[in-house]
């Protein structure tokens, strides 16, 4: 239940400010979103494409190995 939360939660952070950053204490991983011709986008540091938030936050944290892992994120 906590982890839904907490994906919950980054999805909300992301849709509000438009990015997020997610650090696992060695590497960090950027999302931000993109106004394209067919609406919102989501696009990672790694130029990786998401169509939904969701896909996007459940990308990064299959990045840093689990939500358990996430150091800090803003």
């Amino acid at each position: 239940m906590e982890e839904k939360l907490m994906i919950n939660e980054l999805i909300n952070a992301l849709e509000a400010k438009g990015e997020i950053s997610i650090n696992d204490g060695t590497e960090e991983f950027f999302i931000q979103n993109v106004d394209d011709k067919e609406g919102y986008s989501y696009v990672s540091s790694t130029n990786e494409e998401f169509a939904s938030s969701r896909a996007a936050v459940n990308w990064a944290i299959e990045k840093v190995n689990g939500i358990d892992n996430i150091v800090t994120w803003k």
